[in-house]
C-alpha cells in the first residue's frame, strides 16, 4: 500500500475534535483517532497506513496497534466517531428550547447539512460515511435507525403522526441541499421555509 505523503497533501478539511474519555490510555486513543480522522480525510482510507497514523500521531506503530489491531478496526471507531459526533448534534438541537420549526431545523441540519458540507470540504468524507464495509455499515445502519428515531419522536410529541412524515421532513432537508449555497446560513434558511410549510400542511390534514 502506497503511504500517503504530507508534501503533496493539501490542507486538511476540519472536523471536530476528539474529546478524552479519561480513562485508562483514552489521551493516546485519542491521539490515535484524530491523526487518522486527519489523514482519512486529507489522503482516503486506502492511501493511509498504520505507519502514517503513527507518525501523525507522534507515537510508535506498536502502540495503535494495542489500540487497534488492523486499519479496517480503525476505520470502524472512526466511523463510530462521525455518527456520535453527529447523534450528540441531533440530540442537542432537539432539546432546544426553541419553536418545533427551529428545533427541526437544527436536527435536519445536524443530520444532512452538516455531512454534506463535510464532503465539500473532502472528496474522501464519502469514502468514510458511504462504505460497504461489514465493519462501518453496521454502525451505520444503528447510527440511521436512532436518527430517524428521534425524528419521529419529536414530530409524534408535538402532534404530527402523519404516516411517512419523517421521510417528508428528510426529503425536504435533502432538496434543500440542491436547490442554493449549502453554507449552513443559507440552507438553514431555505430549510426553515421548507419545514415551516411541510408543518402547516401536515397539521391542517390532522385537523380535517
Amino acid at each position: 500500500m502506497k503511504s500517503a505523503s504530507p508534501k503533496s497533501s493539501s490542507a486538511p478539511a476540519k472536523h471536530s475534535p476528539v474529546t478524552p474519555d479519561h480513562g485508562d490510555g483514552s489521551d493516546k486513543r485519542a491521539r490515535i483517532l484524530d491523526a487518522a480522522l486527519s489523514l482519512f480525510l486529507r489522503y482516503g482510507v486506502k492511501r493511509t497506513s498504520i505507519d502514517d497514523v503513527a507518525r501523525e500521531a507522534g507515537i510508535a506503530k506498536g502502540t495503535v496497534y494495542l489500540y487497534y489491531e488492523s486499519k479496517t478496526m480503525l476505520f470502524a471507531a472512526i466511523a463510530e466517531r462521525l455518527c456520535a459526533d453527529m447523534l450528540a448534534a441531533a440530540r442537542r438541537a432537539l432539546q432546544e428550547k426553541a419553536a418545533l420549526t427551529g428545533r427541526l431545523v437544527g436536527f435536519l441540519d445536524a443530520y444532512v447539512g452538516e455531512m454534506h458540507r463535510l464532503v465539500a470540504q473532502s472528496p474522501h468524507v464519502e469514502e468514510l460515511t458511504l462504505s460497504k464495509e461489514s465493519v462501518a455499515a453496521a454502525t451505520y445502519a444503528e447510527f440511521n435507525l436512532q436518527m430517524k428515531g428521534l425524528l419521529r419522536g419529536v414530530l409524534n410529541s408535538a402532534g404530527v403522526d402523519h404516516k411517512g412524515a419523517g421521510d417528508m421532513f428528510l426529503a425536504a432537508a435533502l432538496g434543500a441541499l440542491r436547490t442554493g449555497d449549502i453554507a449552513e446560513k443559507p440552507y438553514r434558511a431555505r430549510l426553515t421555509a421548507l419545514v415551516d410549510t411541510l408543518l402547516a400542511g401536515l397539521r391542517h390534514i390532522a385537523a380535517k
